[in-house]
């Protein structure tokens, strides 16, 4: 088979798992980040001395795509599991809620609504068929199958904080997959969650594919890049502009949100282009503080209480023993929201400020002489917003432009955002390209 040139822009775990596959077949790989580092939404940076994530992640064991990719490159014995503590902060009081047996006591939902939930987050573990739920909003199913009180206290928060304005229209396929993922993570009906993580965090396999694709003579990584528009002509892509330079390829795989792409290849008419127009997005400002001493016992606490406009806090360090080993008590406190509004772009200060008064709330021993540094991370297309019937704007990885290639956290649906899914995507896109090269791309677009 004749060696391709691709150009994969974007370097998170996306494009550099495909780029990874595409190297080994023998094509010739040009990898465009526009960050100063690689990994993407899971980049780190360093925290005295230490490679930290700059937003939160945990695999579940049903995170099979990334274990597997974790085994391929020989770090299997890098992954560790660990039973973790979930509480609920309601009103004030903190109620511990990782195991079927903490649902039962937690007094903020009538008892028999309680019942309700557990039965009906064991239904979703065990069930496979989603596709009817693409077309029924989370909310009143949920409330249909937990009760009033139930879906307030619980479900609510997650949906009004993360998704504003959109929080009714939210489909309920993506809900029962967050139920499922979750619940899967325990192995029997009543222990608590398990959750893995990587000894270094994203940075274990982000710094070993990096290091891999440095050594191999057919790949070129470049960081600080800014893509220009990719040259189209007769429907076909023939390079990629990257600043001032003109990169001639036979392919391109992007793996930036549809937004970016959008600008890449402007006036397309296409019912895909159209399609994908159509897709919003949330933004996210997440705050990294680091801690002299834990915040509290639990890797992660959900929130609904009126005086704090955050829906969780996750403490890293009670899920990765080696951050606490070194010393270090990391907690996240993420915040969702369009990046029209105003706190998107609001001053690191100013945040801390009111976060350090919230946290207070939850923990009155608490306060800012606690903090040994925060770091506030801004990404502007966390997540797609999974409305009702997105299904229909789902994109194929093949565009209608021959040669043009497209992954994207939209194709992760009904799923939340993983890593797993960002490698299996990348893969797949990448095995794509590998089957249309062998015909010089000369396939009808899916």
């Amino acid at each position: 088979m004749e060696a391709r040139r691709v150009v994969v822009i974007g370097g998170g775990l996306s494009g550099l798992a495909a780029s990874y596959d595409l190297a080994r077949a023998g094509h010739r790989v040009v990898v465009l980040e526009a960050a100063p580092d690689f990994g993407g939404l899971a980049s780190s940076f360093r925290l005295e001395g230490h490679p930290i994530e700059r937003f939160y992640h945990f695999i579940c064991r049903t995170d099979q795509d990334l274990i597997a990719f974790v085994d391929e490159l020989g770090l299997g014995a890098k992954l560790h599991w660990r039973h973790t503590s979930t509480a609920f902060f309601y009103n004030g009081r903190s109620y511990p809620f990782g195991s079927p047996m903490d649902l039962l006591r937690f007094s903020a939902v009538p008892w028999s609504q309680r019942i309700r939930f557990g039965l009906h987050v064991t239904y979703s573990r065990y069930r496979s068929q989603w596709r009817w739920l693409d077309q029924i909003p989370a909310k009143p199913w949920l409330i249909e199958c937990l009760g009033e009180q139930a879906y307030q206290v619980i479900w609510h928060p997650l949906l009004k904080v993360k998704f504003g304005e959109y929080h009714d229209r939210i489909s309920a396929a993506w809900i029962w997959h967050r139920i499922w993922r979750v619940a899967s993570s325990r192995r029997r009906m009543f222990e608590r969650e398990m959750f893995g993580c990587l000894e270094t965090g994203t940075a274990t396999l982000v710094d070993a594919l990096v290091a891999w694709l440095r050594a191999q003579p057919n790949v070129e990584l470049r960081t600080g890049v800014r893509v220009r528009p990719i040259e189209v002509r007769d429907g076909r892509v023939t390079e990629v502009h990257a600043g001032d330079e003109r990169i001639p390829c036979d392919a391109v795989m992007s793996t930036v949100a549809l937004p970016v792409l959008d600008r890449l290849v402007p006036d397309q008419t296409d019912p895909y282009f159209q399609r994908a127009r159509e897709v919003k997005y949330i933004g996210l400002v997440c705050m990294l503080l680091s801690l002299r001493r834990p915040f509290s016992q639990n890797f992660w606490t959900n929130i609904n209480d009126p005086r704090i406009s955050f829906n969780g806090i996750i403490e890293q360090s009670a899920l990765n023993e080696n951050l606490r080993r070194a010393g270090l008590n990391v907690v996240y406190v993420p915040f969702y929201l369009p990046t029209t509004e105003p706190r998107y772009r609001a001053g690191d200060q100013e945040l801390f400020a009111e976060y350090t008064a919230m946290l207070k709330v939850m923990n009155p021993d608490f306060d800012e002489s606690w903090v040994k540094e925060y770091h506030v991370f801004r990404t502007p297309h966390a997540q797609p917003i999974f409305t009702t019937n997105f299904v229909r704007l789902m994109p194929g990885h093949r565009t209608p432009i021959r040669g043009l290639y497209v992954t994207d956290s939209t194709q992760f649906y009904p799923e939340d955002r993983t890593i797993s899914q960002a490698i299996r995507q990348g893969r797949t896109a990448a095995a794509m390209i590998m089957d249309d090269a062998r015909v010089g791309f000369a396939v009808a677009p899916s």
